[in-house]
């Protein structure tokens, strides 16, 4: 295997690690779903080290290492709030936001033809606070006896809700303005593409 590849391998044990994750939680082993986070975490930052060190910026990486991220975090989601451990309106406010960007963009594409999307800083700041959220809520079942856990969750919480909140809303507004905008040509598109490759 060319060593072009090895970021690539790493975004996949990602995305294997995630149902391992879940039957883990749901078999409440929250120590060892804790520990294969912190694998996740390390081979993400691998993933980057070696893309940069490689100069590897291949569009399978670009596409997938996101993805795999994201199918991560709503495992984490899906399984703690399965298992009663975090409230589902938030669940449902997380859940709800990565739907309506997904189809908003699945829109945009086919009907103005933009297939490029810049995450907004609220965004980022948004996924930050769901990572945390979930974490600590994760630390907190595996080490129970921490109640003052508790109070940093529900702080974390809140942030994350808020934050959740005004990104979803900001990608909707987003979304509006460029539906205003006139389709992007295919030729334009893919000459574009041509010249980022």
């Amino acid at each position: 295997m060319s060593l072009r590849w090895v970021p690539n391998a790493f975004t996949i044990a990602r995305f294997f690690a995630s149902p391992l994750l879940a039957w883990l939680l749901l078999k409440h082993e929250f120590r060892l779903g804790l520990f294969l986070v912190a694998i996740a975490g390390v081979t993400d930052w691998l993933d980057g080290f070696f893309a940069r060190k490689l100069g590897v910026t291949g569009k399978i990486g670009v596409v997938l290492d996101p993805l795999a991220d994201k199918t991560l975090l709503v495992t984490l989601f899906l399984a703690l709030g399965y298992l009663g451990l975090m409230p589902l309106w938030m669940l449902a406010l997380a859940i709800g936001r990565d739907l309506v960007i997904v189809v908003g963009s699945l829109l945009l594409r086919i009907f103005r033809n933009r297939r490029r999307f810049i995450p907004t800083i609220l965004g980022k700041i948004s996924t930050f606070f769901q990572i945390c959220f979930v974490l600590l809520v994760l630390i907190r079942a595996a080490v129970s006896a921490y109640s003052w856990l508790l109070w940093l969750d529900t702080a974390v919480l809140i942030l994350t809700a808020i934050f959740t909140s005004l990104s979803g809303l900001d990608y909707v507004r987003k979304g509006i303005i460029m539906t205003r905008q006139p389709p992007v040509p295919k030729e334009d598109y893919a000459t574009s593409s041509r010249n980022n490759s």
